[in-house]
């Protein structure tokens, strides 16, 4: 765009100035933020000056823009209360475990899966009684049809391999 249409830019919207902030005012009843997106029509067409020479009615162009602006600003005021605060949210950390997480995971929990099934069949079953079941040593002993020291043998046991496999 060339000084002379830099210059017929800018005496089309000092010539239309006060329409377009009445127009804008209507919209977002505030005389201070009318101001200002007044301002930010002219910086958004100014920065696009050189896409709007085949534009013919350009004084038509600054009042639409202008009302388009107002809309989108009372659009974000209208919806502000609902999502206020949420800014910081793009910094939260994603607690989902990652895939190597998931996949180590998985590892761990067949290699502890091949220790239990190793196990001695009354051990493996006096585990899984008290981790599964919750069941206390006392529980696990009358319906193993052995003594709570007896249970409490095996699960040392059970523990003490499950430790030196992992």
């Amino acid at each position: 765009m060339d000084d002379i249409r830099r210059n017929d830019f800018l005496v089309i919207f000092l010539s239309i100035r006060d329409r377009l902030t009445a127009v804008i005012q209507r919209r977002v009843t505030c005389s201070a933020t009318a101001a200002d997106l007044t301002q930010d029509t002219f910086l958004k067409l100014w920065e696009r000056r050189n896409l709007l020479r085949g534009v013919s009615d350009l004084a038509g162009y600054f009042v639409t823009t202008g009302r388009n602006l107002a809309a989108d600003h009372e659009r974000r005021r209208r919806i502000s209360p609902f999502v206020a605060g949420i800014e910081h949210l793009e910094h939260v950390a994603d607690n989902r475990p990652s895939a190597e997480d998931i996949m180590l995971s998985r590892d761990e929990l067949r290699r502890l899966q091949e220790i239990v099934d190793a196990l001695p069949p009354k051990c493996r079953q006096v585990f899984l009684l008290s981790r599964l079941e919750g069941l206390t040593y006392v529980e696990i002993g009358a319906r193993l049809g052995i003594s709570p020291k007896t249970v409490f043998s095996h699960m040392v046991t059970a523990l003490q391999r499950l430790k030196a496999g992992m």
